[in-house]
């Protein structure tokens, strides 16, 4: 007997391939077979990543902090500080009016207004209603003629309002933390600093993958624990 109903677990995890959006429009992933049952008896797959922060995944306090003097590499986290209750900050609305949107911290006392307040030890969620373009590279990223990047993300006074109410990782559906436009990786910076970790591209609200609710779900983060990596995939699973 299952200790999880499979009707209440939601897997918030886009599936690794190689024409998936990367943070360079190139392909980040491939896999080629080496090994094959009719010929060898078992099949073995090598896989090559062109960078660690593919698809869904991971970014540690050591990507844009030193790791080796006072912040963590991906290992590092203890798995107690990767499972959490979720919020989920729904700004689906204002994206559609406005895809460099950074979400603000009348949003999310907006949210609070309603839900109550974001307690220590949660970890947020963005849902900006970009998974619906992850099939769709060239949306999903947003690059214009001048090869900047278009795509909604959290503003750095929301991620430092979070991260003075405890909130221990933030999340997002589109390819990075920060809007793309945001060159200087403000959210990123203010959430690293703090030894803290970020999920970006979750699988959420998409046709094949019913919306997380706003509260009450548990939120299990599992990057590939790679030894002194600043970023690793990980497989994001929700208990609603």
């Amino acid at each position: 007997m299952s200790l999880l109903s499979s009707s209440r677990v939601m897997d918030l995890t886009h599936i690794i391939t190689e024409d998936m959006p990367t943070w360079d429009e190139g392909i980040g992933f491939t896999q080629e077979q080496t090994h094959f049952l009719d010929v060898h008896g078992y099949s073995i797959h090598q896989l090559n990543f062109k960078k660690a922060g593919l698809g869904t995944h991971f970014d540690s306090a050591a990507h844009f902090f030193d790791g080796k003097r006072w912040v963590r590499t991906v290992h590092e986290y203890p798995v107690a500080e990767l499972i959490s209750p979720a919020v989920v900050i729904n700004v689906s609305q204002q994206t559609e009016r406005n895809k460099d949107y950074q979400i603000t911290q009348q949003d999310i006392i907006n949210w609070e207004k309603v839900h109550g307040s974001i307690q220590s030890g949660s970890f947020v969620i963005a849902n900006t209603g970009w998974s619906k373009y992850w099939n769709d590279p060239v949306k999903f990223l947003g690059f214009d003629e001048n090869k900047i990047r278009h795509f909604p993300g959290w503003g750095e006074e929301s991620a430092q309002y979070l991260l003075d109410k405890g909130v221990r990782g933030l999340g997002i559906d589109a390819v990075s933390i920060d809007a793309g436009n945001n060159i200087n990786f403000d959210a990123h910076r203010v959430f690293l600093k703090a030894d803290k970790y970020l999920v970006e591209n979750i699988n959420i609200g998409t046709e094949t993958n019913n919306t997380l609710p706003d509260i009450g779900a548990t939120v299990f983060v599992l990057p590939i624990p790679i030894k002194n990596c600043s970023e690793a995939p990980a497989r994001v699973i929700a208990y609603v």
